[in-house]
């Protein structure tokens, strides 16, 4: 029996509804918090051993500066002593409290994590390459090593390397993580309410499953996820969102976070990435308008094919290229999106990279709304610069691509 699947935009960028809070005082210990238990002994596969932590891209396990000059030691007092495994790698800062996970039943999901397990292993022998569950510790080793991979796939694909940035520029745009003045952020939480608590005390923003931000002061982009706010992902469904979410950040941040980018690009690319992920749960929308039977809501190829089949069924690239609200972009235009940067992923994945780059490098005039505009309107020059297509021959490709390719997809 397939899994419930929850329909899923991925970190609004408008305030979600308050939510209850049931949290202990700050500095009171939780007993039932299995993070709380494994903290005060250490992570248990490096045993802060300085050749381990080299081996695994581990800095340091804290407490260390966090975001808007506050650090890991304010978070602590917030939710309570012990409660977040902390860790810093190169280019992020991590902060995990998660239930040990089961391991997918589904034996290609099982691999995958295995893979990446044995990766972990080869590294540093300690770390198991075939664990039998998912504990605390070993998911902030795998997140770790997602978002350092996550980051250097982002910077080979737009052609960033250290010397891009100037290494102690402290300006948004100019610093020395991919524009970032400083390390990129992640938060993973168990309970909603614990989320809740760190959105309304340090975001000054009311969230409790799956949110991006950048933080005001110093310009860092932080992802923050509950597993108990995304109902019934399973450790490959919230490891697939993460993706998604994180590879948003990764290009919204590039340069800078002066004005939004386009959509069906961003969403089209973060969705490339985030389906390589072996998962039944997706992350998008789907409007009320749009009839898609839940049984079959991640067959992505299957259902781009069959639209591809029928002159008028799909959204042009002029009317796909236009959106920009969340309310109007639904399932199909999520598909689609992604369809057409795999596309373009596989014509030629340098050019995909360098119509970012340019995007990132067009001028701001100091508007949000009116920079989108213009970069919106920018689109069919830099595609035909890139590629060589106008919109109706983008269409046209595409749509050929699609079903020659897409009906040996499994």
């Amino acid at each position: 029996m397939l899994p419930r699947r929850r329909s899923l935009l991925s970190a609004l960028l408008v305030p979600l509804c308050a939510v209850a809070l049931s949290v202990p005082a700050p500095g009171q210990k939780r007993k039932d918090d299995e993070v709380q238990k494994l903290s005060e002994k250490g992570d248990p596969y490096t045993k802060e051993d300085p050749e381990a932590m080299a081996a695994l891209g581990v800095l340091s396990y804290g407490p260390f500066a966090w975001a808007d000059h506050f650090g890991t030691v304010d978070i602590d007092k917030v939710l309570g002593p012990g409660r977040v495994l902390w860790l810093e790698t190169a280019h992020f800062r991590i902060g995990l409290n998660m239930n040990t996970a089961r391991l997918p039943e589904d034996g290609k999901q099982k691999k995958a994590v295995y893979a990446e397990c044995k990766a972990l292993n080869k590294k540093w022998r300690r770390f198991p390459s075939k664990p039998k569950k998912l504990g605390p510790w070993t998911q902030l080793h795998l997140y770790a090593a997602r978002c350092e991979q996550a980051y250097a796939t982002f910077s080979e694909l737009v052609g960033a390397d250290p010397k891009s940035f100037d290494p102690t520029s402290k300006v948004n745009g100019k610093g020395p993580y991919l524009g970032a003045p400083d390390k990129h952020l992640l938060l993973l939480f168990q309970k909603k309410s614990d989320m809740a608590r760190y959105m309304k005390r340090f975001c000054d923003t009311e969230a409790d499953d799956s949110f991006r931000y950048v933080h005001k002061v110093t310009h860092q982009p932080l992802l923050c996820i509950s597993a108990e706010g995304m109902e019934g992902f399973d450790a490959a469904g919230l490891h697939s969102h993460f993706v998604f979410a994180l590879w948003q950040n990764l290009m919204n941040i590039y340069r800078g976070f002066y004005y939004p980018l386009p959509m069906w690009f961003t969403t089209g690319l973060a969705h490339y990435f985030s389906r390589q992920v072996e998962s039944e749960f997706i992350s998008a929308r789907i409007r009320d308008s749009e009839a898609v039977d839940q049984q079959s809501q991640n067959k992505w190829y299957e259902k781009v094919y069959k639209r591809s089949r029928h002159e008028g069924a799909t959204i042009g690239f002029e009317e796909l290229a236009a959106m920009h609200e969340w309310e109007q972009f639904g399932f199909h235009a999520h598909t689609q999106s992604w369809s057409r940067l795999e596309f373009l992923m596989e014509r030629d994945r340098a050019k995909v990279g360098l119509m970012l780059d340019r995007m990132k490098r067009v001028p701001s005039s100091g508007g949000w709304e009116a920079d989108g505009a213009r970069l919106r309107k920018l689109m069919p020059k830099l595609l035909y610069e890139a590629f060589g297509m106008d919109g109706p021959t983008f269409d046209a490709e595409w749509r050929a691509w699609v079903l020659k390719n897409y009906p040996k997809r499994k």
